[in-house]
């Protein structure tokens, strides 16, 4: 509306006036919301990613810990290479932030850098000890005030983090919503002016202005949707637009934030998927399947390295776009480069195949990747340590549509998860093949030992038949030497018979044949006729046996002859290690609805090391090997077997050079209760040997 002449000089100056207001107002509003969005690039670009990179901090140092935890407890080697990934990637973080920051943050970096490696100087020490030791207890609380300055140190960081972003939004929230209140009040001038000026005027200046406060009034309320119209004075709409263009870069700035935190959670996501799984098929299933649904390609493919060549994409091995001798005419300096990428950790990465930026590939590889129209490319590969595992490759076919940081930050997260998971997994499954051999190679060993032994006990029987023929003089008389000699003979025949009697007991077994038939047995009559089978070995060594009377009786439901060879296995033990002149006491008695027999000597005892493996087949004491008391180390094994089939339990106490007291518990016999038979099967045997012995 062009103003009346005698007014021109008035709307001039009003124009004038009005016009620097609102230059003034919408430069207000611009510097407020530039501001504001400096403030959201400063958290976006610089605070945000020194926040995850101390929570990365913080879960590389739990998993460190972790690790060493759990091979400090097993002694498997995979813990122990976990632990020490674990280490190599705290190290590369804490100076990738040490790096990126400074002042005060620079000095909880530093600090916790220090608490580290006083931390991971504990680590080492204890690692190398066996286990067991008494020191590692002692070292891991030398180390707990490092690690827990290592906490504080990054607890302090996140807080300094977390307080520098509410700051800056605070200040950002702050300028925009006074510099709202200016435009504001600039408006309210200018409106006032062109009322002085003209009713035209007024009407169409101020509605733009008064539409343009209402914008920016929503958009500092949170209505991301909210845009200036663009109508009024070219200042006017010079503002609106400027607001509207601040506008949407807080649209593309929120909508990218929405994205990278999307492809963060989906990559962490995945790492927890990959590794619940234990099988090298499941964890490459897993991968691709995330990949493919979450990854914004054309194409994803996931290859692994079999025997030393790349193979073909999973999944995809008849139906990707690249011919199927592509992989055969890679160049050798191919896994040269893969292995540096990974050893660097970085990534290949061509965002416009067909222009300039394709040429750096080499041309064999470039030139079928144009073929195949491949426009943006992504290659990460994924091992660990050193060793190529593999590759994931993701291709987008259409222009305009580059790999974004976040992008491709996730694929690299998930490159790495994927190479520890499938290292793990494949670890895993050769572990599960090492056990499946050995356990064949268990069996063939007690086929064999049955078999032998087996073999064996026919011929031993015909040979001390006929010792026994000549020491009763069947055939012939005998002088006093060769009657000496023939009693050697049989007592070594003897020993030899009771061995392979344990070796087929125990074959028995591990076979699961080992049957229990139970009857009434008076243990009182076994004790006093394993007494009687010892007393040789007793009268020789000038040793005393203690027995207990038969004047009362202690009736269990047990098989007689495997509780008789409890009784001379436990009898002859004692007799065995100890010394001339020493005694044997053998005590029975009921107690609490158990029968409860105990074996006391005065021999050598047992050494405290050694008492966890008492119980072990072919286990025999430190102290006996010095002493060379001969000995299989089947006894022991045998009478657990027998004790736990019977439904008792053995309980012993030694104490090295002052003698050994081993009790057996077995339930009595309940009165008018039939008697049965008890199968010592697989299962049973597990329950045997989980029974334990308490020393």
């Amino acid at each position: 509306m062009r103003p009346a002449s005698s007014m021109t000089s008035r709307l001039w100056r009003g124009c004038i006036v009005f016009a620097v207001l609102a230059i003034g107002s919408g430069a207000l509003i611009y510097a407020g919301i530039r501001y504001q969005n400096a403030a959201i690039s400063d958290e976006v670009q610089n605070i945000h990613p020194l926040e995850v990179t101390a929570l990365e901090i913080q879960a590389d140092f739990a998993n460190a810990q972790a690790a060493l935890g759990a091979y400090i407890l097993t002694r498997e080697p995979q813990f122990l290479h976990f632990y020490r990934g674990s280490r190599s990637e705290l190290k590369i973080t804490l100076s990738q932030a040490r790096d990126h920051t400074r002042g005060q943050l620079r000095r909880d970096v530093v600090a916790q850098q220090r608490e580290v490696a006083t931390w991971f100087t504990f680590a080492d020490q204890v690692q190398v000890l066996p286990a067991g030791d008494p020191q590692i207890a002692v070292i891991s609380l030398r180390s707990y005030p490092s690690a827990a300055a290592f906490g504080l140190a990054n607890k302090g960081m996140l807080a300094q983090l977390r307080a520098q972003s509410k700051l800056a939004i605070d200040n950002a929230h702050q300028v925009l919503t006074r510099a709202v209140a200016g435009s504001a009040s600039l408006a309210v001038l200018a409106v006032l002016l062109a009322l002085l000026a003209a009713s035209g005027t007024i009407r169409g200046i101020t509605r733009p202005l008064r539409s343009l406060t209402s914008t920016v009034q929503r958009l500092s309320a949170g209505d991301n949707a909210a845009r200036a119209e663009l109508t009024g004075s070219s200042e006017a709409r010079d503002v609106a637009l400027a607001v509207n263009m601040l506008a949407d870069e807080s649209d593309r700035l929120r909508e990218q934030e929405a994205v990278t935190n999307r492809l963060r959670a989906m990559a962490r996501e995945t790492g927890l998927r990959i590794r619940e799984h234990l099988h090298a098929d499941d964890v490459i299933r897993e991968a691709r399947v995330v990949l493919e649904g979450n990854l914004d390609a054309d194409v994803v493919y996931l290859h692994l390295i079999h025997d030393g060549k790349m193979g073909p994409p999973e999944g995809h091995e008849h139906d990707w776009l690249l011919p199927d001798d592509f992989l055969d005419s890679l160049p050798p300096g191919m896994f040269l480069m893969l292995e540096q990428l990974l050893r660097n950790q970085a990534c290949q990465v061509v965002q416009d195949m067909p222009g300039p930026d394709g040429d750096s590939l080499r041309p064999e590889v470039r030139d079928a990747l144009r073929q195949a129209g491949i426009v943006s490319h992504l290659l990460v590969p994924f091992g660990v340590g050193s060793e190529l595992l593999g590759m994931i490759v993701a291709d987008r076919l259409q222009a305009g549509q580059p790999w974004t940081a976040a992008e491709i930050d996730a694929v690299q997260s998930i490159a790495a998860d994927l190479g520890r998971g499938l290292h793990h997994a494949r670890l895993y499954e050769e572990g599960n093949r090492l056990v499946a051999e050995l356990k064949s190679i268990d069996r063939a060993k007690s086929d064999f030992v049955a078999t032998v032994s087996h073999e064996l006990r026919t011929p031993l029987t015909s040979i001390r038949g006929y010792i026994e023929m000549l020491l009763d003089r069947d055939l012939g008389e005998l002088g006093a030497e060769q009657e000496r000699t023939l009693e050697t003979v049989d007592r070594n025949a003897a020993r030899l018979q009771d061995l392979i009697e344990d070796l087929l007991t125990l074959s028995a077994i591990e076979a699961g044949t080992f049957t229990t038939v139970t009857k009434p047995a008076n243990l009182l009559d076994i004790i006093g006729r394993a007494g009687e089978e010892v007393q040789p070995a007793v009268l020789s060594k000038g040793l005393s046996l203690t027995t207990p009377g038969p004047a009362d009786a202690l009736i269990v439901n047990g098989d007689a002859g495997q509780l008789m060879r409890v009784l001379i296995n436990l009898l002859s033990n004692a007799v065995k290690f100890t010394p001339l002149g020493g005694h044997v006491e053998v005590t029975a008695v009921a107690v609490g609805g158990r029968a409860v027999v105990s074996v006391t000597d005065t021999g050598i005892g047992i050494p405290d090391a050694d008492k966890k493996d008492l119980f072990t087949r072919f286990f025999r004491a430190s102290n006996a090997m010095k002493r060379a008391i001969p000995g299989t180390g089947l006894g022991l094994a045998i009478v657990q077997s027998i004790v736990a089939a019977h439904g008792g339990d053995l309980d012993l106490q030694s104490h090295e050079g002052h003698g050994t007291t081993i009790t057996v518990r077995l339930p009595l016999a309940v009165p008018g209760a039939p008697p049965a038979a008890v199968y010592q099967g697989p299962e049973r045997r597990g329950a045997a040997a989980a029974s334990g012995v308490s020393s």
